[in-house]
This record gives C-alpha cells, structure tokens and sequence, in this order.
C-alpha cells in the first residue's frame, strides 16, 4: 500500500508542478482532456488514479512523453525542447555543439574574472 501511496503523491504532484507552471486551472485541464470539471482534482487529491491510456493522454496534454514526464530532474520546457533538438543531431554534431559550449563558457567564464 505504501508504493501506491508514493505513485499518487508523485503524480499528484507532478501534474500540480506542470499545470501551476502554465497558469492552467484543475477544472480547465479537465475539460481539455474531455472529462468532467473535478477530473484532475480526483488525481492531485489521492482520490483517483489514471489508467495507462489516460496517463498517457495527460502526458500528451504537457507535451511530453512518459518519460519525460516520470523523470527525476524538473526539466523546464526550453531545456527539453534544446534537449529534444539535440538528441536528433549526429554524434558528430553533437560532439562539435558541446564543443561550442565548452568554448563560449570558457569565454563567460574569464570575461567574469
């Protein structure tokens, strides 16, 4: 009972954390998803608990995978959406952006001291 616990605080929680960060109400996050007005409030309050496909539809909803939304680190949209682009790029290229990086953090850095 105790790890059904923690998955609703966790999902509770999260869906808080992500609807907060986008100014969305409980009852309009509801209602985008086709379901009555106290859906997600059912969620965040323990009271209920999605099944796989309406996990995935909240997912859906973020703009995120599971993944994406499971993951341990609160990434913020931009990080992701840089981390999403990245992933798409060659190892090749992507060894030549961290490069870049490296380059303009070194330059930060010395301009800082």
């Amino acid at each position: 009972m105790a790890a059904e616990a923690v998955r609703k605080s966790f999902l509770a929680e999260r869906i808080t954390k992500l609807r907060l960060r986008r100014g969305i109400s409980e009852a309009k996050m509801s209602t985008d998803l086709g379901r009555g007005r106290g859906y997600i409030n059912r969620i965040t309050s323990g009271r209920g608990f999605p099944g796989y496909p309406e996990l995935l539809s909240i997912c859906r909803y973020f703009g995120m995978s599971p993944e994406d939304f499971f993951c341990a680190e609160d990434i913020s949209d931009g990080d992701r959406t840089l981390l999403r682009k990245f992933k798409r790029l060659s190892g090749q290229e992507q060894d030549m952006l961290e490069e870049v990086i490296d380059r303009l953090l070194r330059e930060s850095e010395e301009r800082a001291e």
